[in-house]
């Protein structure tokens, strides 16, 4: 420590205070099992010793592992502790300790999203007090505020266009090792692979529509397709406005790889595939949106020899691969499939009508409470008459984030959830005007319409602290703020 200045060894005071309360719980809680525990730890220590040294690198492991929803995780006094969580921590922290002695480097980039996001977290805190279940909506508030900060970090994280683009290229690279176990979890499961090799949960398996139903990494097939619409809307916007990465020519990585039109084609079909057999009708739905925006923006390239050709032969093989992949199933599974596509449900069954009769059991509490709602995370506490203990099989929800806001935060929270996604979609259209960069503008235009896809889905989800859906808030909101300032100093 003596050769060390004041900075290091503040630095090594927090890591050793950290380290031993964090290893006394764990031996307290695990006993025998801290012995396998710890020496993983030490190495996530060591792993968060870069990333104190470098947030940026904490960042685009977050980005990495934004698929890795369920695993891995580890369930602590029954509260799942997920890697990005972890990781979430950690570079939130850094972040924090870089601004206070690396501030020349690190910096709080400007947010527009600011005001309404602090008035959307008013909102949260002043429904705390129509909370009857006050445990259970104190723990939502602090997975809501932990995802809301991790925005703001990704919108600090887009510094220059390579930032940008090695973000970007982190999530294609993560996105394809999900996309590829995906195609093993199908194939798996039709093989007669255990659900411990294949990770399928219990539903999702062969055992319900005669095929899996692929969620990779995910809580659920819904979450992927949602995750899913980021990573295809950029693909589908870099292909048609024909961008490369990068024109540095010492960039080879990058030009040789990301930016390779091959790679882009594969990947796009490798995904596509993926989204199709999640069964996600709300994804579907999301994703024909996005389709059609690019419809509207890309209408002189998209119809194109070239283009239509590279489009039928995508469209082809994805269709082929869930033909092929359906075929593999049990006999009913095609039949079962484009029965579900094809809303044959509609009139009978939970999927449909539950979410209806949700939807208007949720707004009958909105109208107890109009101005500050039943308190956030209380909708399931609600649904259930407020049992004392969590029902076994977890708490209900809306399956609609919009009614569930407008039930949990009245009036108030709704109209500043919504304002939120109204400044971040205008401030959207600025930009992309302002700016003549083309890697810039179709890379806002690719957020923008994958975000537009996701508020389309969220009307069949609700999950209000989804990490991967408030980075691409903050990688849209970061975005924009670099192609504004670049044309402020042109």
């Amino acid at each position: 420590m003596k050769n060390l200045n004041l900075q290091a060894k503040i630095f090594w005071v927090v890591v050793a205070l950290f380290s031993t309360a964090l290893f006394g719980f764990i031996i307290a809680k695990a006993g025998a099992l801290a012995a396998l525990i710890i020496p993983v730890l030490i190495g996530c220590i060591l792993l968060a010793y870069y990333i104190f040294k470098n947030p940026f690198f904490g960042f685009c492991l977050i980005m990495f592992f934004l698929p890795f929803e369920r695993v891995p995780t580890y369930e602590i006094g029954g509260i799942d502790i997920k890697i990005n969580v972890i990781l979430g921590f950690i570079t939130l922290f850094a972040w924090l300790l870089a601004l206070m002695f690396n501030g020349q480097k690190w910096r709080v980039s400007p947010n527009a999203l600011t005001l309404p996001i602090t008035i959307f977290v008013i909102s949260l805190l002043l429904s705390l007090t129509q909370a009857f279940n006050l445990s259970r909506a104190v723990q939502v508030l602090i997975f809501t505020l932990f995802t809301i900060a991790l925005s703001f970090l990704a919108n600090s994280m887009v510094q220059s266009k390579e930032d940008l683009k090695k973000i970007i290229g982190v999530l294609f690279l993560s996105s394809l090792i999900a996309g590829s176990f995906g195609l093993f979890q199908f194939a798996g499961d039709v093989v007669g692979l255990p659900q411990s090799m294949t990770l399928l949960k219990e539903g999702y398996t062969s055992a319900v529509f005669g095929f899996p139903r692929v969620q990779a990494f995910s809580m659920e097939p819904l979450y992927f397709a949602n995750y899913l619409i980021i990573p295809l809307s950029l693909l589908i916007a870099y292909f048609l406005a024909k961008v490369k990465f990068s024109k540095n020519q010492e960039d080879k990585f990058w030009d040789k790889w990301i930016a390779n039109p091959w790679f882009i084609f594969a990947l796009l079909v490798i995904l596509g595939v993926n989204f199709v057999l999640t069964v996600s009708r709300g994804g579907y739905l999301g994703l024909v949106v996005v389709v059609l925006i690019y419809l509207f923006v890309f209408f002189r390239k998209i119809f194109s020899i070239r283009n239509i050709l590279i489009m039928a032969v995508a469209g082809v093989l994805v269709y082929w691969g869930v033909t092929y992949a359906l075929s593999q199933g049990q006999a009913r599974a095609s039949r079962e499939f484009f029965g579900h596509v094809t809303l044959n449900d509609l009139y009978e069954g939970e999927s449909i009508q539950g979410r209806l009769n949700t939807f208007e059991f949720a707004y009958s509490a909105f109208e107890k409470s109009p101005v500050l709602g039943i308190g956030i995370g209380n909708y399931g506490p609600y649904a259930k008459h407020y049992p004392v203990n969590t029902p076994e099989y977890g708490w209900d929800i809306v399956n609609n984030q919009f009614i569930e806001t407008l039930a949990e935060t009245g009036s108030i929270g709704f109209i500043a959830f919504i304002l939120i996604f109204l400044v971040l979609l205008i401030r959207s259209f600025i930009a992309i005007k302002a700016t003549d960069d083309l890697f810039l503008k179709t890379t806002l235009i690719g957020l923008t319409a994958a975000m537009v896809g996701i508020l389309v889905q969220y009307n069949f989800f609700s999950t209000l602290y989804i990490i991967h859906i408030w980075i691409a808030v903050g990688l849209l909101a970061g975005t924009q703020q670099l192609a504004l300032k670049q044309k402020s100093l042109k």
